[in-house]
């Protein structure tokens, strides 16, 4: 009955990257190493298309919300 959190923009962007395969797994394995690439590749966005991943965590959390309405998060 666990109930995950709502993903925030940075983890949506980062499911995006490895789907994409924007580093090939021939290249990079190492999950690790491939989160600080996502992570410089995540800073240097401009900031209209990290505006996207926002407003997609915005509706994701929306609809979280409204699967899971008595949802807190406890850590």
């Amino acid at each position: 009955s666990h109930i995950p959190r709502p993903p925030n923009a940075f983890i949506l962007f980062r499911s995006s990257f490895i789907k994409s395969q924007h580093v090939s797994t021939d290249v990079e394995t190492n999950h690790s190493t491939l989160s600080k690439i996502i992570g410089m590749t995540w800073q240097g966005l401009p900031d209209t298309e990290r505006q996207i991943w926002h407003d997609k965590a915005r509706a994701a959390l929306d609809e979280h919300r409204r699967r899971f309405p008595a949802y807190a998060f406890r850590p």
